[in-house]
């Protein structure tokens, strides 16, 4: 077996000198006074300098320089088409329902969901000025400016919907544009939450009214949390920092890692974490100590691991402790939350304690795209082709459907494990006899994670398979999708509304649509120089922060 070429790379060690590197590294750190949180990994040691600037200088986007002029037309007609697509629901948005946080397709009227600040406008900033619609961008800006966000629209906040929503899209927009007024307002909101933060272990609420500062758990009476939401402001609050000088930000996201490595000890019999890097998804923000012991890369663990990575690159590699933990849960994913299905694909799974469940929702999408990109940084084929790997399995969920567009979530088979067929109901064993998998959620949402990382894989190997196959699912969208006045989501994916001549929608066009899922279709089209991987870095909801910004340790 050879040796894992990302632990050695994102470690250092490929350097003979690299303890002695790591030493310098984190004596210069201390000189400018206490290490931001982060910046140590857990043995204590800084990033290499040398390694740091070698990843700095690392390019990871394919060469499409030889493109041909044909290949060329068919990908600026498909990038018209998908923001003549995103025009047509914005005309909607914009007729019926600008400045609400949704649009109501159907009924053709507002809806207030994420506190009245007008999430599917924030969340579109970076879409309308990628896609060129100026126009559009500045009337929004000029919403945005005369936001309040004191007033909550008769709702409790949920703090990380908000960091990822709304604070990721005003940050975005100013990077892009160079406006203020999207910073000032981006900070404005991050004081507004911060009382989430204000817990005896600074581990934040998941909800939070905004008027009193009193924060609560999603579920009342409880002080439950998850994975996802207590790990997932490490991006925007690390470039707020970089942007207002002020590490209060930085260390609030921080320290929820810090805590949550020093509460839970994987040696430790009476604890929930028994395999390292793989942390548990159920959390108890009072105590914090995790409260179950089931592991997930899906909903309710996702971003986590996902920023653990992306805020590695965007501190320019310097967060070392980010990819230390970044490396040993990989190798423990690979290890123990992946299995190949009966039909030869390999699927993640859901893992309670070291038991294995075959089931996967549309949220573990993401893990090929954000994979790919790491393993390219840091040159590690074995994890690039288990990224290739994961992708296929994905795109089988949507590709053996009738409407082109994936479920919620499936369940498989595993090799080798006959009884995954024998105790399923009739109903699922007819479908894994049909698709090789069982639809436990058939609807599709309009989610973003396949594209996103069929998107990651274009840009980063050039095959023009990757982009055919997000066009494909395009035309599913369009075929199953949209009616008059925008998009919605299909409640059957094994059925194709046009063929059928039946739409069975289901009502719900979240603002991720227009900020995740519209931003990777065109962008797998676009011009490859647009938000290019060599200079962006893209948050969880698809809001690309500039890779620029030089960081040295302090803000």
């Amino acid at each position: 077996m050879k040796v894992d070429l990302i632990l050695l790379a994102v470690l250092g060690l490929l350097h003979a000198n690299a303890q002695t590197d790591s030493s310098s590294a984190k004596a210069s750190l201390l000189a400018h006074g206490p290490a931001l949180s982060g910046l140590l990994n857990r043995s204590g040691r800084g990033a290499s300098p040398e390694r740091t600037k070698a990843l700095r200088q690392r390019t990871v986007q394919y060469d499409f320089s030889y493109e041909t002029a044909e290949d060329r037309q068919i990908r600026h007609d498909r990038a018209q088409a998908i923001r003549q697509g995103f025009a047509y629901a914005w005309d909607g948005y914009k007729q019926y329902a600008y400045g609400a946080d949704e649009i109501d397709v159907v009924k053709k009227a507002p809806k207030t969901t994420r506190n009245g600040w007008g999430a599917t406008l924030v969340d579109a900033l970076d879409t309308l000025w990628i896609m060129d619609m100026k126009d559009e961008f500045w009337q929004a800006r000029d919403f945005v400016a005369k936001l309040d966000f004191r007033k909550d629209g008769g709702q409790l906040t949920k703090v990380f919907e908000t960091n990822i929503r709304y604070i990721g899209g005003l940050l975005s927009a100013y990077e892009l544009s160079g406006d203020k007024v999207f910073l000032q307002k981006a900070v404005e909101l991050t004081d507004v939450i911060m009382p989430a933060f204000n817990t005896p272990l600074g581990l934040p609420w998941q909800m939070l009214n905004v008027t009193t500062g009193v924060g609560s758990s999603e579920t009342p009476g409880r002080t439950s949390t998850n994975l996802a939401e207590i790990g997932t402001f490490q991006m925007e609050f690390y470039r707020l920092s970089q942007h207002t000088k002020n590490s209060t930000y930085h260390e609030a996201a921080q320290k929820v890692i810090t805590v949550m490595l020093d509460k839970n000890k994987v040696n430790d019999p009476s604890s929930k974490y028994i395999i390292p890097g793989l942390y548990p998804i159920d959390f108890d923000m009072i105590s914090g100590k995790f409260t179950s012991r089931s592991t997930y890369w899906g909903g309710g663990g996702d971003s986590f691991y996902e920023y653990l990575a992306k805020t590695w690159i965007l501190s320019g590699f310097m967060l070392e402790r980010n990819i230390d933990m970044w490396s040993e849960s990989i190798q423990s994913f690979k290890r123990y939350s992946v299995v190949e299905s009966t039909n030869g694909h390999l699927f993640p799974g859901f893992v309670d304690g070291t038991k294995f469940f075959p089931y996967a929702d549309t949220f573990t999408n993401f893990i090929p795209g954000t994979l790919a990109l790491i393993s390219k940084l840091v040159g590690s084929d074995s994890y690039f082709e288990l990224a290739e790997r994961l992708l296929e399995a994905g795109f089988s969920v949507f590709d053996r459907m009738p409407s082109s567009l994936g479920a919620e979530a499936i369940k498989f088979v595993r090799k080798g494990v006959p009884s995954d067929y024998l105790l399923m109901k009739a109903t699922s064993k007819s479908m894994v006899d049909q698709y090789g998998f069982s639809l436990e959620r058939p609807y599709y949402l309009l989610r973003p994670e396949l594209i996103e990382s069929l998107f990651y894989m274009y840009r980063l190997t050039g095959k023009q398979l990757y982009a055919d196959r997000v066009w494909q699912i395009w035309q599913g969208i369009q075929r199953n999708c949209r009616v008059p006045g925008g998009y919605v989501g299909t409640a059957n994916v094994a059925v194709d509304d046009a063929a059928s001549g039946t739409m069975d929608i289901i009502n719900s066009t979240e603002s991720f649509f227009f900020a995740e899922t519209f931003l990777y279709l065109y962008l797998t089209f676009a011009d490859h120089d647009n938000i290019s991987l060599d200079q962006w870095v893209f948050t969880t909801e698809a809001h690309p922060l500039s890779r620029e910004y030089v960081f040295d340790g302090t803000f």
